[in-house]
């Protein structure tokens, strides 16, 4: 099954017409899949006091984590969706791996330092808007952090990433254009 993880608070988003791209392209499919619409879920990204107390237990009191972590262990390739703000992810989105990836599901320390336990998601898909164009977010180790930390370090060994920049802004064909590469993007 593939689960979508979606980070972008405004209805009328480009965000949000890649997201209804890739609803309609699965469907077109008939493809399984799940939505995590982190926001429309009213997911709290921020760990209080009490979680951090679980954290090293890899237990959580927040139902949602709860309901996250057993959608992510029937996925087999995520496909994330969000902005990217100051040079990095929206922080409802850092705040899921923050409290949904935790010590025991998904990773555990080796003398060699963490290995990854969501080996069940074989792929995982990055589409990425921003104002910065791709090669911007290279040079500053998005990609990096993105691709061998953040979803390296859960165990996901295979992850392929496409980025709309606004430096056409206003520009309908393009964003056109990119809805289509999108629809190839998670078809492939």
């Amino acid at each position: 099954m593939k689960t979508v993880i979606f980070a972008h608070p405004y209805s009328k988003s480009f965000n949000r017409a890649i997201l209804d791209n890739i609803v309609q392209k699965l469907n077109e499919t008939k493809e399984k899949y799940t939505i995590i619409d982190l926001n429309k879920d009213g997911f709290n990204p921020v760990m209080a006091e009490k979680e951090l107390g679980l954290y090293s237990q890899g237990k959580s009191i927040d139902p949602l984590v709860l309901k996250y972590q057993e959608i992510l262990k029937n996925t087999d390739e995520l496909i994330l969706v969000f902005p990217i703000w100051w040079m990095s992810m929206p922080a409802i989105l850092k705040g899921f791996f923050d409290k949904v990836m935790v010590k025991g599901f998904a990773y555990k320390n080796t003398q060699n330092g963490i290995k990854g336990l969501l080996i069940n998601v074989k792929t995982a898909k990055m589409i990425t808007t921003a104002t910065a164009p791709k090669f911007l977010l290279n040079i500053t180790g998005f990609g990096i952090t993105m691709k061998k930390a953040n979803l390296g370090g859960i165990g996901i060994k295979k992850t392929k990433w496409i980025h709309y920049s606004f430096r056409a802004k206003g520009k309908d064909e393009d964003r056109k254009k990119f809805l289509e590469k999108v629809k190839e993007f998670v078809s492939n």
